[in-house]
């Protein structure tokens, strides 16, 4: 198993669906996302460790590699996950 699978299991165990379009694994109940190139580029244990992190009450929280921070490109990409 690569590196990149294992990361991909570990998302998908915790719930953690994959948006084929916005390229980005997703909880709705833990209102997280992660990009395909933060997962290429970070850690097993990295990404653990924000997954543990619990869920936002007060929006979603994006980990990309590239700053989002247009409130309305985060906006979009909220209503586009369902929320």
């Amino acid at each position: 198993m690569t590196d990149l699978t294992e990361k991909e299991a570990l998302l998908e165990s915790a719930g953690y669906r994959y948006h084929f379009d916005r390229m980005i694994y997703f909880n709705r109940a833990t209102r997280r996302a992660f990009s395909i190139e933060f997962v290429e580029d970070h850690s097993h244990q990295e990404i653990q460790q924000l997954m543990n992190d619990g869920p936002n009450l007060n929006g979603w929280i994006f980990h990309f590699n590239q700053d989002l921070s247009s409130d309305r490109v985060k906006r979009e990409l909220a209503i586009t996950l369902g929320g």
